[in-house]
């Protein structure tokens, strides 16, 4: 009871600490960066960021007080900044992983391409490594969990945002013996596959968004990379291309993922979906054979079964970050990792005409939105993992709009290292 308090608490009266590195300080960087401030032995050490300022004005939210902050690019400065009780600013995203004081680099960029990189390089580090950049683990984490399970490190994804927050509901219902049908999320946004940035930027500055990732929320690519991070952890399917996007709502969800010989939509069990009653929480479809266990079901208030829900109608992005950072540190388990390899793929759909040699611009772009399918038939057709696209992809044929994009229709950049790891990984095998 009350484990996570107490270990902290235990290890700050023996004045040791979790020292952290955090890259990027936009939405979820800064307020993980509040949050901390509360928490018991878990510090951070070092904030990267272009803009410095916006890292300093977040460890000053935190509670840190302004002379207590160097800002510096020298690995020498900033190990002797930190060595003397300094919080370090920098634009020097190596020094993250360098610096022999830090414990687990924290990646909240969104960034694919930088994610794999700095991902990579922590572990060859021996970092313990905690992503908020998703959309990097849709398409290479499983090369990265093995790198770091090789390393004596963790690779996770953290409590709060909806992929975690489904495996730790996942947890609960493995854990009590109940079989799991569909793993699921809300939807917070009306979804829209040909939404850009430009028509969505005035909503964009009133969430304190950027126009490109409510984009990428909108358009319905962020909810296929969580869902695709979800199947490699369980390793569950989408039941068609895309998912279903059923609507429904707590009183209804059991009927409604049903299969279709029992009047419901889908075509089998053990599957990812989404809905748009559902937001913003994560809800699970289970079931149970046992006759006791159904009686005692129907008693408390879940219906006549056999099938259920499991509910839980929110989650809390990065403020529920810390438990990821205690769990991966002090007791080296992930809170979600894709133990089943790469299991499905969010590949790339032209969301307009595209021309022979245009760039193709990625997530949250005009050009491009991503939809889920299975990786056999991603690698049988050689499709495009939307993650994959970097500045220097570039279209070598024209593509309509519609087209489900094949490697033969564009040129990657080779040189990325997120490139670099998924040929590795795909030859792997994982």
């Amino acid at each position: 009871m009350f484990k996570i308090n107490r270990k902290l608490k235990e290890l700050k009266h023996n004045g040791e600490r979790i020292s952290l590195a955090i890259i990027g300080c936009g939405k979820m960087g800064a307020s993980l960066i509040n949050q901390l401030g509360d928490i018991d032995a878990i510090e951070v050490g070092i904030v990267i960021e272009h803009t410095l300022s916006k890292a300093k004005t977040a460890l000053v939210d935190s509670g840190i007080s302004e002379d207590k902050i160097i800002s510096t690019d020298s690995y020498d400065e900033a190990y002797e900044a930190l060595n003397k009780g300094f919080v370090v600013v920098s634009s020097n995203y190596r020094l993250a992983y360098k610096l022999l004081q830090i414990t687990a680099v924290i990646d909240a960029t969104g960034n694919p391409p930088f994610g794999a990189e700095i991902a990579a390089k922590s572990i060859q580090y021996h970092k313990h490594f905690i992503t908020l950049n998703v959309e990097c683990d849709a398409v290479v984490g499983p090369i990265l969990y093995d790198m770091a399970k090789k390393a004596g490190v963790v690779y996770t994804g953290i409590a709060g945002d909806e992929p975690g927050s489904i495996i730790e509901l996942c947890d609960f219902a493995y854990g009590i013996g109940l079989e799991i049908l569909v793993a699921a999320k809300g939807k917070n946004n009306p979804l829209d596959n040909y939404a850009n940035a430009e028509i969505l930027k005035d909503e964009a500055e009133k969430k304190g968004l950027s126009p490109r990732m409510l984009t990428s929320f909108v358009d319905g690519t962020n909810t296929m990379i969580e869902l695709n991070s979800v199947c490699n952890c369980l390793g569950f399917l989408p039941d068609t291309f895309g998912c279903h996007g059923i609507s429904t709502s707590p009183e209804t969800a059991v009927e409604d993922f049903k299969l279709k010989e029992d009047g419901g939509v889908l075509s089998s069990y053990k599957t990812v979906e989404f809905s748009p009653g559902m937001a913003p929480g994560v809800f699970l479809i289970v079931t149970s054979d046992k006759k006791e266990v159904r009686d005692l079901m129907k008693f408390l208030g879940f219906g006549d079964g056999p099938n259920y829900l499991l509910n839980r109608p929110y989650h809390l992005t990065s403020l529920e970050t810390p438990i990821t950072i205690y769990n991966a540190v002090m007791e080296n388990e992930p809170t979600i990792a894709p133990l089943h390899g790469q299991v499905a793929d969010t590949v790339s759909v032209a969301k307009r005409d595209i021309k022979k040699g245009e760039y193709l611009d990625g997530i949250g772009s005009d050009k491009v939105f991503g939809k889920l399918t299975d990786h056999t038939r991603s690698i049988k057709e050689d499709l495009l993992p939307i993650a994959l696209i970097t500045k220097k992809t570039k279209a070598i044929v024209d593509i309509k709009k519609d087209t489900v994009i094949d490697l033969s229709m564009i040129e990657l950049d080779e040189e990325e290292t997120i490139t670099k790891l998924r040929r590795r990984q795909n030859s792997m095998k994982l």
